[in-house]
């Protein structure tokens, strides 16, 4: 799973986003635990599956 992180600065202003896989994510959550960090992160859709939009009810 793909995630994108957009970093923010001690006064909340956001800086240039990256999409990171899960190994760069948890190195990014242990690096902002420990400095205070804050940081915004949304995971990104699979390529591989189909969106679930246009699905039938079921």
């Amino acid at each position: 799973m793909r995630f994108t992180i957009t970093p923010y600065d001690d006064h909340g202003a956001p800086a240039s986003r990256q999409t990171v896989d899960l190994p760069a994510l948890q190195a990014l959550l242990t690096e902002a635990a420990t400095t205070g960090r804050r940081l915004h992160i949304r995971p990104q859709p699979r390529e591989d599956r189909p969106s679930a939009i246009g699905q039938e009810p079921r």
